[in-house]
């Protein structure tokens, strides 16, 4: 009789056991509980590798033994094992952790950036069991991973000896006369000197005749359009991805040249986008976060209006994929030289 009563106060002592650390868990499991997703680099080339790290902390006295975290991933950014080699996980990847009290648990995966475009995990779903898995609950938390993929670094030069010839020319019209507005140090008098650079002060001062230096103004300017509308009924997006990488080697290309390079292109949501003419490399990134952000899905608006207001005494490239294949117009005033880049990369 004693041990039927000790077994059933143990029985008892069982249930209000798994009872309380049910309600514990199901009022606490979540507090002071935090997730983020963290990439290595914001913005990287298409091909690149970069790290990705999912970090988990728990800041109570609580253990979890049981903690699922589930959230959508893009397919394009590729998971790789310790020997680099592709693992396909699909688009939604989920994850056990084992917490205890007052830690913080980290994994660290290389991931390869497959494909140009803009990724983000903005929403993550937890999900907690108790020590006696009776009951699992869920929370969705927000997240503010955000990816930039930018175009595959291409060298299209044997492909555009035109474009080349073109951008040699102007480079040999800017740097004709220096811009006597523009000042840029001084140095000592040569015989070849205007009379006009001469410095007095800097002469007084040094005891020798001294020259203002002026720099070279940039007047000339490249616009390149960007045509990524559909001439078929079917959705050539290799074709269009090739177009965006030309556009990204023209841009860089000229800026490499210090040649002032405006784009019209389509925007993220489809619109036309015009982007003023820079030179700089914060220019260039501006260009790159802008090609990145081209979202082929979307039904693209024509750039023919633009094209229509083309002003004779500037530079125009136009990219598109008309026919199929990527053609390049380069407009010069009133000459207009249209070839076809051969080399497709359909990685």
């Amino acid at each position: 009789m004693i041990s039927v009563a000790i077994i059933g106060i143990l029985l008892v002592l069982i249930l209000c056991l798994v009872r309380f650390q049910k309600i514990v868990y199901r009022k606490y499991w979540n507090k002071d509980l935090s997730y983020n997703i963290m990439s290595s680099k914001k913005a990287v080339f298409e091909g690149e590798t970069i790290t990705i790290t999912d970090s988990l902390s728990n800041k109570k006295s609580l253990p979890l033994p049981w903690l699922h975290v589930s959230y959508n991933f893009s397919r394009f950014l590729v998971y790789l094992d310790n020997i680099n080699r592709k693992v396909n996980r699909g688009e939604r990847r989920t994850l056990l952790y084992i917490i205890g009290m007052n830690k913080t648990v980290s994994r660290k995966s290389n991931v390869l950036c497959n494909k140009r475009g803009y990724y983000s995990v903005t929403e993550l779903v937890l999900s907690c069991n108790n020590l006696f898995m009776t009951e699992f609950t869920y929370e969705k938390i927000s997240n503010d991973f955000e990816l930039l993929v930018y175009p595959k670094i291409v060298d299209y030069s044997e492909s555009m000896i035109p474009l080349n010839k073109m951008l040699g020319d102007i480079t040999v019209k800017r740097f004709i006369d220096p811009d006597p507005f523009t000042f840029k140090g001084i140095r000592e008098y040569q015989s070849y000197d205007s009379f006009r650079q001469i410095n007095w002060k800097a002469t007084a001062k040094i005891g020798d005749f001294m020259s203002n230096i002026y720099d070279f103004t940039v007047f000339q300017e490249i616009t390149v359009l960007l045509d990524l509308q559909n001439y078929k009924l079917y959705n050539r997006e290799f074709v269009h991805e090739e177009a965006i990488r030309i556009a990204a080697f023209i841009c860089r290309s000229c800026i490499n040249k210090n040649i002032p390079v405006s784009m019209i292109c389509p925007s993220a949501d489809g619109s036309v986008m015009k982007l003023t003419g820079g030179s700089s490399a914060a220019h260039l990134e501006k260009i790159y976060t802008a090609l990145a952000f081209i979202d082929l899905k979307k039904e693209n608006d024509p750039v023919s209006d633009i094209i229509a207001e083309k002003n004779d005494n500037k530079e125009y490239i136009l990219i598109s994929s008309f026919n199929e294949k990527c053609i390049i117009e380069i407009s010069s005033g009133n000459d207009t030289v249209t070839m076809e880049v051969r080399e497709n990369v359909r990685n």
